[in-house]
């Protein structure tokens, strides 16, 4: 079996589910550890950007279907992957965005976390709003995340949440 995902990629892919798990559910809000695990989250977004430079082919920047008329084509071929879902060795156009802007939240996230500590923004309701609108929106992509794992799963009949444990 060809490996999809290498090992640099699904440790960042797990590192950033703990960490958003973490900070989402189960730390409090403006605790250090959840500062820092927001710190650690921003790196490993970070990291993986620069990883789409060198990773393995369905983890570069050059193979994620992110044009618009990719995404365009997708949708009106009815979701369908081309090439037909058994070839489809990365993310389809839908998952791509998906994961650009979950990883762009992590990041407004991070900035408007730190700027919450700053003098300048202490206290101030309008960042904590917004900080806490970007935390939302994050839930609201793990949940499509989800429901992408399970519709594929459903649909195409094979288990694509498993290449990111195993790397095939």
């Amino acid at each position: 079996m060809k490996t999809i995902w290498d090992r640099p990629t699904r440790l960042g892919h797990w590192c950033l589910a703990i960490c958003v798990t973490l900070n989402l559910f189960v730390l409090e809000s403006g605790e250090v550890f959840h500062q820092w695990t927001g710190y650690v989250a921003l790196v490993t977004v970070l990291f993986r950007s620069v990883w789409g430079f060198f990773g393995a082919e369905a983890s570069r920047w050059s193979s994620q279907p992110l044009a618009p008329s990719q995404v365009l084509g997708y949708m009106k071929a009815g979701f369908r992957e081309p090439g037909g879902a058994e070839q489809a060795a990365g993310h389809n156009p839908l998952a791509a965005w998906t994961y650009v802007f979950l990883w762009l939240l992590v990041v407004a996230l991070a900035v408007s976390g730190f700027m919450m500590g700053l003098d300048a923004f202490w206290g101030e309701e309008w960042l904590q709003e917004l900080h806490e609108a970007f935390a939302n929106a994050v839930k609201v992509l793990v949940l499509v995340h989800f429901m992408g794992i399970v519709i594929d799963s459903i649909r195409y009949r094979r288990k694509t949440w498993m290449r990111m444990i195993r790397g095939s």
